[in-house]
């Protein structure tokens, strides 16, 4: 998934937690891009020799500590983060390999393969029909947003 993670998780909140305070909208909304900050490592420091769904932030044992710890803490903001990275984990296991099994498997498995259509990597996502799910997810967002009168 490219572009529709923060749009997905202002969905997610509005259709399950209408009444969310602004700050765990935006705890929830932080956790949803949060796994994607791995991309500053592997562009700027492994050179991109291993997959960043392979990096620690992309192990949903991870963001689900971190919800247990904000829960028994009572912290709404850790389990908001939490949340929102863990649906970033469902919505990147469309197209992307995520461990959900790890550390006790490395067996990963996706929805739907994009085929290499294209030699850039990039467009042949962007021509594949996924893509069309996340503008659809974005323009719902964008929808719900200006009609919703509830601005973050």
């Amino acid at each position: 998934m490219f572009v529709a993670h923060l749009p997905a998780a202002y969905l997610a909140v509005r259709a399950i937690r209408p009444d969310a305070s602004r700050t765990v909208m935006a705890a929830i909304l932080a956790g949803s891009v949060l796994p994607d900050l791995d991309l500053l490592w592997f562009y700027l420091v492994d050179a991109r020799q291993h997959h960043h769904h392979d990096y620690l932030t992309h192990k949903p044992l991870v963001w689900a500590l971190l919800a247990l710890a904000g829960w028994a803490r009572g912290s709404a903001i850790a389990v908001g983060v939490a949340a929102g990275a863990l649906l970033h984990m469902m919505l990147d296991s469309i197209a992307g390999q995520i461990t959900w099994g790890w550390p006790f498997t490395t067996w990963a498995a996706t929805l739907v393969v994009v085929p290499a259509t294209r030699d850039w990597w990039v467009a042949s996502f962007l021509l594949h029909w996924t893509f069309a799910v996340e503008i659809a997810i974005c323009t719902a967002a964008s929808v719900v947003w200006f009609v919703s009168g509830k601005r973050i």
